[in-house]
C-alpha cells in the first residue's frame, strides 16, 4: 500500500505546534534583527503575552540590535555575529522588561544560543534564539556570596580566630583571622604548620588530642597558648566541631579560638591574692599568740613581787629586789606597747618626722649606747668599723636612732651567746651606708623576701627565749622609707649569719 506524502500545509502546522509547545524559550529573528515569532515559553519567561500592546511592539517595530540594554551589555554584538551566519553562545545578561514601555515582569537573568537558519546557498533566512532562564541560580549564588561576605565580616569583626580543616585534620583553606593574630603566612600554617604557633610546652599535648578527636569524630575542646604576631603567648580557649554529610562522613571541621589570657591571668592573680591573704591571716594569728605570751610573761614575776610586798614582813633587801622586778617587767611591757603604737602610727601614716640635719656619728653613738646592755647581756662582742664622722643626713634623729637600735637588738636576739656583731659605716657617692652584720642563726631563703613584712619573725627556739613580736624590722623599713632611704637583708642561709644594710642620702659638705 503506497503512503501519501505529507502536504506542505501539514508540515507547517506540525512545525508551528512543535514550536509553540517547546519547553525552551524560542525567539525567531529576521536577518535585520526584527522579531518574527515567539513561542509560549518565551511569553511565560518575559511575561509578554499575545494580544498586549507590548507583544505587538516586540513583533513589530522592536529590533534586538538597537535595544539599549542589549547594546550596553555587549549582547547586540553577539547577535550581529549570529545574523551574519555564525552559531553563537551568548553570555548571561540581566534583562529588565520594565524598561520596555508597558513591561511589568521582574528582572530575569538569561543565557542564550543563537542558531542561524540558512537556505541552500548559505544565505541567512532567520536566526533562532534559545533562552535559558538562570535567575534562580544567579540569585542563589548571590545569596551564598552575601552569606559568605557576612560571615567573613563577622569573623573579622569578632575577637575570635575562625578556621576550617579537612576531614582528616589538615589546614587547607586560608584563615585571615589566624594570619592576623599569629603573623603566620598561609604557607607557614597550612597542613599542620599551625602547631608551630603554639607554645612549645603545649604542642605535643594539643597534637595528640587533635589526632584523637579527628579519629573519633568528637568535638575538639582544649586550651593552649598561642603566639601572637608580636611574639607574646596568649591563652586561648579552642573549640572545633566536625560537620557531617548526610551519610555521616565528616565533610570538614570548623572551629574558633577565643583569647582568654586576661581571664586566666586574673584567675591566677586572684589565687595569688587569696594565698597572700591566707598567709597574712596565719601570720596575724601567730602574732596574736606571741603577743598574748609576751604580755603574760611579765605578769608572773610582777604578781610574785606584789604578793611579797603585800605580806609586809619582807626585809629591805627583798623589798628592793621586788621593786626592781616590777620596774623591769613594767618597762618591758611598756616597750612592747610602744612598739605596737609605733607600728600603728607608721602604717596609718600618722607619724610626724622632724627634718633637720643629723650627724651620722651621733646617730651611731646613741644607738650603740641604747643597744649595748642587751648585747652585753648575751655576751656578744660589738665591733664598730668605718668612718662616718663627717656624714650628715636630713631626718629625724630619734627615729634614725630607733632604726639602728632595732637592727642591733635584732642581731643580738638572733645570735647565739658569745657571738660577734659588726657595725660598719661608710659614705659612697653621696650615700651613707650603715650595715649591721652578725654570725647568728641566719635567715632561710624562703623568709628573705618577707623579712621586713609586718609580723614576720624567724623560727623561735622551743623555749621562746628570743622573745619579741616580730614587728621591729617592719618598723625599720617604714621609717627608712619615710626618710627616702632603703634597707635590705642578706643571708647565705640558716646558720650563716645575716647582714642588714640601710642607705640614706647625705647632705653635700
Amino acid at each position: 500500500m503506497q503512503s501519501h506524502p505529507e502536504t506542505s500545509a501539514g508540515q507547517e502546522l506540525r512545525y508551528r505546534e512543535l514550536f509553540q509547545q517547546a519547553p525552551v524559550s524560542l525567539q525567531i529573528l529576521a536577518p535585520d534583527g526584527r522579531t518574527l515569532r515567539v513561542n509560549k515559553t518565551w511569553e511565560a519567561l518575559w511575561q509578554i503575552h499575545e494580544g498586549t500592546e507590548l507583544y505587538r511592539f516586540v513583533l513589530g517595530e522592536y529590533n534586538v540590535l538597537s535595544d539599549p540594554q542589549l547594546v550596553e551589555s555587549g549582547i547586540a554584538a553577539y547577535l550581529r555575529r549570529a545574523l551574519a551566519g555564525e552559531a553563537v553562545e551568548i553570555p548571561a545578561i540581566r534583562y529588565d522588561v520594565e524598561q520596555l514601555e508597558g513591561g511589568s515582569a521582574r528582572v530575569r537573568w538569561v543565557t542564550a544560543r543563537a542558531h542561524p537558519i540558512k537556505d541552500a546557498g548559505g544565505a541567512v533566512l532567520e536566526v533562532m534564539l534559545m533562552h535559558e532562564d538562570i535567575t534562580e541560580r544567579i540569585e542563589a549564588e548571590r545569596a551564598l556570596r552575601v552569606r559568605e561576605e557576612r560571615f567573613r565580616s563577622l569573623v573579622m569583626a569578632t575577637s575570635q580566630i575562625v578556621w576550617t580543616n579537612t576531614p582528616d585534620g589538615r589546614v587547607h583553606e586560608d584563615s585571615p583571622s589566624w594570619r592576623a593574630f599569629t603573623g603566620q603566612s598561609y604557607d607557614e600554617w597550612k597542613e599542620y604548620g599551625w602547631l608551630d604557633a603554639l607554645h612549645p610546652d603545649d604542642r605535643e599535648r594539643v597534637s595528640r588530642h587533635w589526632a584523637h578527636c579527628v579519629a573519633t569524630r568528637s568535638v575538639f575542646e582544649v586550651e593552649y597558648r598561642l603566639r601572637r604576631a608580636d611574639g607574646v603567648y596568649r591563652w586561648t580557649a579552642v573549640k572545633g566541631v566536625p560537620i557531617l554529610d548526610e551519610d555521616g562522613t565528616v565533610r570538614e571541621w570548623i572551629g574558633a579560638n577565643t583569647d582568654i589570657d586576661d581571664a586566666v591571668n586574673a584567675a591566677a592573680e586572684r589565687a595569688r591574692l587569696l594565698a597572700s591573704l591566707q598567709e597574712q591571716d596565719r601570720r596575724k594569728d601567730e602574732f596574736l599568740a606571741m603577743l598574748a605570751h609576751e604580755l603574760r610573761n611579765p605578769l608572773a614575776p610582777i604578781s610574785a613581787a606584789a604578793d611579797l610586798l603585800k605580806l609586809g614582813s619582807a626585809d629591805e633587801a627583798r623589798v628592793a629586789r621586788a621593786s626592781e622586778v616590777i620596774g623591769r617587767q613594767v618597762r618591758h611591757m611598756t616597750s612592747l606597747v610602744d612598739d605596737l603604737l609605733d607600728v600603728s602610727r607608721v602604717t596609718r601614716g600618722l607619724i610626724q618626722l622632724e627634718r633637720t640635719p643629723v650627724a651620722a656619728a651621733a646617730v651611731v653613738a646613741s644607738a650603740v649606747e641604747q643597744a649595748r646592755p642587751q648585747i652585753e647581756a648575751r655576751g656578744h662582742v660589738l665591733v664598730i668599723e668605718g668612718e662616718s664622722e663627717d656624714a650628715v643626713v636630713t631626718g629625724d634623729a630619734n627615729r634614725l636612732v630607733q632604726v639602728l637600735v632595732n637592727l642591733l637588738n635584732n642581731a643580738a636576739k638572733y645570735t647565739p651567746r658569745g657571738g660577734r656583731i659588726v657595725l660598719t659605716c661608710r659614705v659612697d657617692g653621696g650615700r651613707l651606708e650603715i650595715a649591721v652584720r652578725d654570725n647568728g642563726i641566719g635567715i632561710d631563703a624562703r623568709l628573705l623576701p618577707q623579712g621586713f613584712d609586718l609580723f614576720t619573725q624567724a623560727e623561735r627556739t622551743p623555749d621562746r627565749a628570743q622573745g619579741g613580736l616580730g614587728i621591729g624590722l617592719a618598723l625599720v623599713r617604714n621609717i627608712v622609707v619615710l626618710h627616702g632611704g632603703t634597707v635590705t637583708a642578706h643571708s647565705e642561709g640558716p646558720g650563716e649569719g645575716s647582714i642588714f644594710t640601710l642607705t640614706l642620702a647625705t647632705i653635700p659638705a
